[in-house]
């Protein structure tokens, strides 16, 4: 598995799969809109495909910085490579690029209540619980928690 930074041949494919994968997908606009801001850091999980030449993208994680302070904005993974560390690389990598490139302390995020994966990673990554947003998601309606990291998982 590979880690690398989203390049704008990207957007179509991460757009794709954010359409079929995610629960509040980006579309093409809103992954350019993001690809072209200073502010955030979009990071691709790829993996060479079994019977071809070329890489397949098998995750996606976009952050936005506002430092010392940052937000998750999305993580999607191909269902088929789920609990095979990919998201947990992924938070890896933007974590160490955001604190030794911009100087990140403490990362925020909200996760849908009923998103036991999800949840479970992201306390193995050194999030806790903050908090509760009632209704915050839609198709269908539902509470999302608010999670905090502080550097290194502390």
């Amino acid at each position: 598995m590979t880690m690398r930074l989203m390049d704008m041949d990207d957007i179509p494919e991460v757009a794709a799969m954010e359409q079929v994968y995610s629960g509040n997908p980006w579309d093409e606009t809103s992954l350019f809109t993001y690809f072209m801001r200073d502010d955030t850091i979009l990071l691709i999980a790829e993996e060479e495909a079994p019977l071809e030449k070329e890489k397949v993208i098998t995750g996606f994680m976009g952050l936005i910085m506002m430092p010392p302070e940052a937000e998750i904005l999305e993580i999607t993974v191909l269902p088929e490579c789920r609990n095979k560390g990919v998201g947990r690389a992924l938070m890896t990598e933007v974590f160490r690029r955001a604190e030794d490139d911009h100087g990140v302390n403490k990362v925020y995020l909200e996760v849908r209540t009923s998103n036991a994966p999800a949840r479970h990673l992201y306390t193995k990554m050194g999030f806790v619980e903050m908090g509760l947003r009632k209704n915050y998601y839609t198709d269908p309606t539902e509470d999302a928690i608010t999670m905090v990291r502080n550097p290194a998982g502390e």
